[in-house]
């Protein structure tokens, strides 16, 4: 009991320091923390909460008891949405300097998928998340989701608040009238641009659909890994 208590504290803690950390790096509008420790502690939850946490929260998922978290027949759809999201999560922190138009849309697009994610697993969880501040052993990954949305927030809001020069993919755009698509998508004002995020990623979650789809899962797998839970909010 007393390691229980300990944790806890410890874990209460360092969300707090990590919440503070995070909102401190979004008023001063900088990535990276001006504080060393500040900096490895961002870094060492980004490993933990789009890495480590979700491998954890599949590799427990029988540990449930009576609740299960994610119908385990159709798991496998939700499992494909984090590794995407997360592969999408780390390329954009190698290539926050990258002037490729379509990398960043694509990026972004995986990013915001995440979060959308993160933010409907966040509301599935949402009862059990004071256990996994109790006992944060035994319920981590049930938070995850959580810190998980806060740190894509975070890393899509600089991934596209950055100004990239680009160079001009057609030096004679002026008399020719036409520029790439990409481009013009990647240079339109912040708020435009996530409105055309929001229509393209509707494909790319069919696309995963189907690939699930292809891999043995219903059309609707998505819904039923929430809807056939067992115990959580969206379960029936």
């Amino acid at each position: 009991m007393e390691l229980f208590i300990v944790t806890a504290i410890a874990y209460v803690i360092y969300a707090l320091y990590f919440l503070v950390t995070y909102i401190i790096t979004l008023v001063h509008r900088e990535e990276r923390c001006r504080n060393s420790f500040s900096e490895r502690i961002m870094v060492f939850s980004e490993i933990v909460y789009t890495v480590i946490g979700p491998i954890i929260g599949f590799a427990r998922f029988d540990e449930y008891g009576s609740s299960t978290p994610f119908e385990k027949q159709h798991v496998l759809s939700i499992i494909i949405l984090v590794m995407v999201s997360s592969t999408c999560y780390w390329i954009a922190r190698f290539t926050s300097r990258s002037e490729h138009p379509v990398l960043r849309i694509i990026v972004s697009i995986g990013l915001l998928q995440g979060i959308v994610l993160c933010f409907v697993s966040t509301i599935h969880f949402i009862s059990f998340i004071p256990l996994g501040l109790v006992y944060p052993i035994i319920g981590f990954e049930l938070l995850s989701p959580f810190f998980a949305m806060l740190l894509l927030l975070r890393k899509f809001y600089f991934y596209n608040e950055v100004q990239i020069k680009f160079q001009d993919p057609v030096p004679n755009r002026s008399q020719l009238g036409v520029v790439p698509l990409a481009f013009k998508i990647y240079v339109a004002p912040f708020f435009y641009r996530i409105l055309i995020y929001c229509c393209l990623l509707i494909p790319v979650i069919a696309a995963q659909v189907f690939i699930a789809y292809g891999c043995g899962q219903d059309i609707d797998a998505i819904i039923k890994a929430f809807t056939h839970s067992r115990g959580f909010i969206f379960s029936k």
